[in-house]
């Protein structure tokens, strides 16, 4: 069942208070947070294209997200692995759409720390409309970039090596044939690098590493965990689809065997609700360690 939007507000703005409430998710509390559209923009959408083009015209960020943040008392997680089915659209620069893991946290001076991977279509990011892997780190306020186009992310080598930003190669179609790429980003306790995992149509193998050195916090601090579709657009543009192009449940996008991990690297299924914010497209529960999520494009001002 698609949540409503006084619902999204509710549990967004659980997600980024601190409880002291007990338990491994966060809880309700009574008072709502001013910020919290503040503090959530960044943290859902770091916009790519500061860290390397010249912005002219604000974009407007809608997102059907999922997210979890470190209680007092709570197992602390470090890592989350979901399974994508992955969709290909003929977008214009200046347009965006995709699906994500991002890891955040907040260093001593309040500088925002991130990771993220996934999908994208992103043509003003890689100039064309293909879907492409996509990773990116970045400190508060302006040090990190889009895949390799910095020094930051450290490939692991193999025979056959997955870039980030390379093209994911053929794509979903809704109603038939599905293609999955799966993401895991988890912290290495023993260095306090930040791994990335990629598989295609098959099991997620580590492809390379973000070194800690990188980091102010995130890999000496608790971390957040927020995950689902992302959708930008410059003012003058149409918003684009997001995930499928097709509202949950039928033919919708989706995010499968959803798992977290501890400090220790053991796995636990996410199989209950976790606070959410869906703007303009919508997402659904959690069931069986999966959610459908986004919509068709054009719908949304």
């Amino acid at each position: 069942m698609v949540k409503s939007s006084l619902r999204n507000v509710l549990f967004l703005v659980l997600f980024l208070t601190s409880s002291t409430a007990g338990g491994c998710f966060p809880t309700v509390e009574k008072e709502l947070r001013k910020n919290w559209g503040k503090l959530m923009a960044p943290t859902l959408h770091v916009n790519l294209s500061s860290l390397n083009y010249e912005s002219t015209q604000s974009a407007r960020t809608y997102n059907a997200v999922y997210g979890w943040s470190p209680e007092n008392g709570a197992t602390e997680f470090y890592g989350l692995e979901a399974t994508m089915d992955v969709y290909g659209f003929n977008l214009e620069h200046g347009q965006e759409t995709g699906g994500f893991i991002w890891i955040r946290n907040k260093d001593e001076t309040q500088g925002s720390n991130y990771i993220g991977a996934g999908w994208n279509v992103y043509p003003e990011g890689y100039n064309d409309s293909h879907t492409h892997f996509t990773t990116f780190w970045f400190v508060d306020p302006s040090k990190g970039c889009l895949d390799m186009n910095c020094p930051g992310f450290q490939s692991t080598g193999g025979s056959h090596p997955v870039v980030p930003g390379q093209m994911i190669n053929p794509v979903s179609s809704p109603s038939h044939n599905k293609q999955y790429i799966t993401i895991r980003i988890s912290k290495d306790q023993n260095t306090g690098d930040w791994k990335i995992y990629y598989g295609f149509n098959g099991e997620a193998k580590i492809i390379g590493f973000y070194p800690r050195h990188l980091f102010t916090s995130l890999s000496y601090k608790p971390v957040s965990i927020i995950f689902g579709g992302v959708a930008s657009h410059k003012e003058h543009q149409p918003s684009p689809p997001m995930g499928s192009g097709i509202a949950p449940p039928k033919d919708a996008a989706s995010f499968s065997n959803l798992k977290f991990f501890d400090a220790d690297g053991h796995a636990y299924p996410i199989d209950r609700e976790l606070p959410d914010i869906s703007w303009c497209y919508p997402i659904t529960d959690i069931a069986s360690y999966k959610f459908f999520y986004g919509g068709p494009g054009n719908v949304c001002s």
